[in-house]
């Protein structure tokens, strides 16, 4: 079990490229990246962001020889909840979940009076779409793209139109992942100081799918490592490259379905949300000794039951000011993963699909991401 760091997180990364360019970021910078950026001459960084490629399972699909793990030169905590929607909204804003408010997946929206899938605007549980698209953008609207520093022009490579784009200089939408890298080495071959950040959703997709140990999973973290290798061998030597991820995955065998165990779901008023790894729970306050009790003896070997007020105490979502929704969207608890079980709750209209790879845990495997370094040029360590 690994807490966040927020003194040596994914954060630190953003704090040390944006402030290399003259930006400010409240959280601290990271050593082994500021070294790189003062041995001189580099005007452009490319930070490529892989959705799911966590330091553990990095080590578990490459050997050591590979470009990825012999660029390998730091592990940091992720953001928590570790998951793709609180934690790249932390790395392209600069702020911690605590502060931005995407905290995960699906939202409870009490202005909307129901759980939203926030990137789709989907009902969470029946599936129907929200009119107009999710609230998200609107009720938590995001700063500038990485501050916007003004020592260099910002351009965000998505796959998809994306929220986290607002205030860059450029947005280039490309679907696959070959494509947007000659899109970023084109970019670096121009004058100018340059941030640059892509992100693509593999390996991710693919391990939600197939699970963390899949053949299909080792193909992917190898062709990663192929592209990426070849990428930074055609850099500029005035490029740095900062390649990263997002978040690990575990493999999340048993679902605890929170419905069919009476003791626990006569506790609560609504269906858990944010995450099935790091789930908000609505408890009646006069069940809360009950609800502690009860789920201590069900879930107590997998999870860590942890009160919205520990968890603000303990800055478990980051540290300043609390985004006004915060609070809403945590409950009265957050059930944080730490076993190989999930939350899962099905209502009359039907179950919420499983998925074999998972993360928001407190797991190391879900918690450490790496951090690779590659200068302009460079083939091998």
């Amino acid at each position: 079990m690994i807490f966040p760091d927020y003194d040596r997180s994914s954060l630190s990364l953003t704090s040390s490229a944006v402030r290399y360019f003259g930006g400010s970021c409240a959280y601290p910078t990271l050593r082994e990246i500021d070294e790189k950026l003062a041995e001189g001459g580099i005007s452009k960084i490319v930070i490529v962001l892989c959705d799911g490629m966590g330091e553990y399972l990095l080590k578990r699909h490459l050997p050591e020889t590979s470009f990825l793990r012999t660029h390998d030169r730091a592990a940091v905590s992720a953001v928590y909840p570790s998951t793709t929607t609180a934690a790249t909204t932390s790395i392209w804003t600069g702020l911690s979940p605590l502060e931005h408010g995407w905290l995960g997946w699906s939202l409870y929206f009490k202005s909307c009076a129901r759980q939203l899938d926030v990137f789709s605007g989907m009902e969470s549980h029946l599936g129907d779409r929200f009119p107009g698209g999710s609230p998200a953008p609107k009720l938590m609207p995001l700063p500038p793209a990485l501050g916007s520093p003004e020592g260099a022009k910002t351009h965000m490579i998505f796959p998809f139109v994306s929220y986290a784009t607002n205030g860059c200089c450029q947005t280039h939408t490309i679907r696959e992942f070959g494509d947007m890298l000659t899109c970023a080495l084109s970019l670096c071959r121009e004058e100018g100081p340059k941030l640059i950040c892509m992100y693509t959703g593999e390996p991710d997709h693919t391990m939600h799918l197939a699970g963390v140990n899949a053949p299909e999973t080792k193909a992917h973290f190898e062709r990663i490592d192929r592209e990426l290798s070849l990428f930074a061998s055609r850099l500029p030597d005035d490029a740095l490259l900062i390649a990263t991820a997002d978040h690990g995955l575990v493999d999340a065998v048993e679902p605890v379905i929170v419905n069919e165990i009476r003791s626990l779901d006569e506790c609560l008023w609504m269906p858990p949300c944010v995450e099935p790894r790091a789930s908000a729970m609505f408890v009646k306050p006069w069940r809360r000794a009950q609800f502690e009790r009860e789920f201590q003896a069900v879930c107590g070997e997998d999870f860590l039951l942890i009160s919205r007020e520990d968890a603000l105490k303990n800055h478990l979502l980051g540290r300043g000011t609390p985004h006004p929704r915060t609070e809403d969207f945590m409950g009265d608890y957050l059930a944080c993963a730490t076993g190989s079980r999930f939350i899962r709750y099905d209502t009359m209209e039907g179950k919420v699909p499983s998925l074999i790879g998972q993360h928001a845990g407190l797991t190391e495997e879900e918690m450490t991401v790496p951090v690779i370094l590659a200068r302009g040029g460079e083939k091998s360590a």
